[in-house]
C-alpha cells in the first residue's frame, strides 16, 4: 500500500512538531530556577585528635604529665544561602570559647573564629577551628557540653511570615578518629 504525498507530509509535521515541542519541553526544564522560601544551611560540627605536629604547638607548661591524648581539635563551619525570596536574615551563634570554658575549668586553649556575612550577597561563612583541653571527658561529656549551644537563622519570607531555625550543636556533633 503507498502512502499518498499528504501522508508523508502529514507524518513528517507530527514528527517535527513532537521533536520542537520536546525540546522546548527540556530547555524550559533546565532553565527554570527553583525559588527558595528558605536558606540553604550546610552546618558541620567535628572533634578529633591532635596530630604529633599540632601538639607540638600546644603549650602545656601548667599541666601536670599532660598527653597529646588530653586535646582535641574541634571544627566549626556554617554556610548559609539564600534567594531573593528572603529578607532579613540574621544568624546568631553562641559564644564557643565561653561555652568550652563553662564546663568545669578553662577548656579551650586556643583557636580562632572567622566570619564572613554578606546579606547584600546572599550568604554568610562561620568557621572556628580551636583546641580544646579534654583531659578527663568521654564523648558522651563534650557532647553535652555543646549540647546547650545552639545556632540559630532567622529570615522573613516572601510572604511576610518571619521564620526560624534552631539548631544544637550537641546534636550534629561528630567525633572522628
Amino acid at each position: 500500500m503507498k502512502q499518498s504525498e499528504g501522508e508523508i507530509l502529514m507524518k513528517k509535521f507530527i514528527i517535527m512538531a513532537i521533536f520542537v515541542l520536546s525540546t522546548l519541553l527540556i530547555v524550559t526544564a533546565c532553565s527554570t530556577e527553583s525559588v527558595k522560601s528558605e536558606p540553604e544551611i550546610s552546618l558541620n560540627f567535628n572533634v578529633s585528635n591532635l596530630t604529633d605536629e599540632e601538639f607540638l604547638y600546644v603549650g602545656t607548661k601548667r599541666l601536670d604529665n599532660p598527653t597529646q591524648n588530653d586535646f582535641k581539635n574541634i571544627e566549626f563551619t556554617l554556610d548559609v544561602k539564600n534567594s531573593d525570596e528572603i529578607s532579613n536574615r540574621k544568624i546568631t551563634i553562641s559564644d564557643l570559647k565561653a561555652v568550652s570554658n563553662s564546663y568545669d575549668k578553662s577548656r579551650y586553649w586556643f583557636g580562632n573564629f572567622d566570619t564572613d556575612d554578606s546579606p547584600i550577597n546572599k550568604y554568610a561563612k562561620y568557621s572556628s577551628k580551636f583546641v580544646f583541653y579534654s583531659n578527663g571527658l568521654t564523648e558522651h561529656d563534650i557532647k553535652n557540653i555543646f549540647n546547650s549551644s545552639e545556632v540559630k537563622i532567622s529570615w522573613t519570607a516572601s510572604n511576610g511570615k518571619n521564620e526560624e531555625k534552631t539548631i544544637k550543636l550537641g546534636e550534629v556533633i561528630k567525633f572522628q578518629s
